[in-house]
């Protein structure tokens, strides 16, 4: 027999964590230099990290925006790519412009309610420090909001 917390889980899975070969998309809009600074302090401080720059094939272990400003800026070609290590998640960070944070998750790592927790707890915590709304959508759906965590209050697709 299932209990609550797992029948709890079955629904979120369904409804948020659906596996259909695309990811899920975290933002944070309207943002800057100054919070991807705040971004980078935060998840360097809390997660483990491995940081790709591409000009140099290496890995670092926490994330270096230099190397992004410098791309922001046209110094060099490449876009630099982070992961964050949240439990057994892989949380994708991509670089594209100062005017937006976007990660990404495979809906196939939440496999329990604690792995949900575990994002939901990277979500508010980046909520707290930016003071901004972070939203969870589909993959190229960034209307479609599944999870929305802004100033303490989160709001999770029925």
């Amino acid at each position: 027999m299932l209990s609550s917390i797992d029948l709890d889980f079955q629904k979120i899975k369904k409804k948020i964590y659906y596996v259909d070969g695309s990811l899920r998309d975290i933002y944070i809009h309207n943002t800057s230099k100054e919070d991807w600074q705040v971004w980078a302090d935060f998840v360097n401080e809390n997660y483990k990290i491995s940081f790709h720059i591409y000009e140099t094939k290496v890995n670092e272990d926490n994330v270096n925006l230099s190397k992004i400003f410098d791309y922001w800026c046209g110094v060099h070609d490449n876009c630099s790519t982070a992961t964050i290590y949240i439990g057994d998640i892989q949380v994708n960070a991509h670089f594209f412009d100062d005017q937006e944070i976007e990660n990404d998750i495979s809906p196939k790592e939440i496999k329990s309610i604690e792995d949900h927790n575990q994002l939901l707890g990277y979500m508010v915590g980046l909520s707290n420090v930016l003071n901004k709304k972070v939203i969870m959508t589909p993959e190229n759906e960034p209307n479609m909001i599944l999870i929305s965590v802004d100033k303490g209050k989160i709001f999770i697709k029925n």
